[in-house]
């Protein structure tokens, strides 16, 4: 299962044939709006009906602006983690992507730094497994298409780590 924002909401399938992939990435998302979604009463009994073996978790990018308390969105993912363990889903956290600040006005990049610090010593905390699966691209030029939605090679990397998980 792919819980998340945009990010995963745009993973396109093609990639992922022959896993047994719930995408649910929505557009726009913050920790809040997914831990929301999760908590609610009609997507946590169906979780519980038929709780997938494994989500991987991307959230942060959309909470990555300047006045957002980075510990917070930390502990928002390990909450959704905690949800997903009371259902008998294994999580794995996956980093933000960086934020290209010279293409978008609305994030910023050294917010997305420290929510991915703060999520990585909160999953260390937790043991659940922290993955970046953008570090190969971190510091290259052209990751996103506008500062935030990931461009051809950073979704085949995201792609990638997905698979692995």
């Amino acid at each position: 299962m792919l819980v998340g924002d945009s990010l995963f909401e745009l993973v396109p399938p093609h990639p992922l044939e022959g896993l047994k992939v719930v995408n649910a990435g929505f557009g726009g998302a913050t920790a809040a709006n997914v831990y929301a979604s999760i908590e609610s009463s009609v997507v946590l009994s169906a979780l519980k009906a038929n709780p997938p073996a494994r989500a991987v978790i991307q959230v942060g990018t959309n909470d990555s602006k300047v006045g957002v308390d980075p510990f917070a969105v930390a502990e928002k993912t390990m909450a959704i983690c905690s949800l997903l363990r009371n259902v008998g889903t294994e999580s794995v956290v996956f980093a933000i992507p960086p934020i290209e600040e010279k293409k978008t006005a609305f994030r910023s990049a050294s917010v997305a730094t420290a929510i991915n610090d703060a999520t990585r010593q909160a999953c260390l905390r937790s043991g659940v497994p922290f993955v970046d699966p953008y570090v190969a691209i971190r510091g290259s030029n052209d990751v996103t298409e506008d500062g935030i939605h990931l461009a051809r090679g950073a979704t085949l990397a995201l792609v990638d780590a997905i698979r692995a998980a």
